[in-house]
């Protein structure tokens, strides 16, 4: 396996997991009653798109 390839696995798997986390982090903060922080949710979305376009770049 080459660098790209496993750049782009990588960057793919990231991405899943991160869109995944951003998810569950949404559904914590929308039942919650008390104010939230949604910086790790920002962060979290924000670099589930990162590692998308990574994932599109490697291919």
């Amino acid at each position: 396996m080459t660098l790209m390839h496993g750049a782009q696995y990588l960057s793919y798997f990231m991405a899943i997991y991160l869109f995944a986390y951003s998810y569950v982090s949404g559904l914590k903060i929308s039942e919650s009653t008390k104010p939230v922080r949604g910086f790790t949710f920002i962060l979290s979305v924000v670099m589930a798109f990162v590692f998308s376009g990574f994932t599109y770049a490697f291919s």
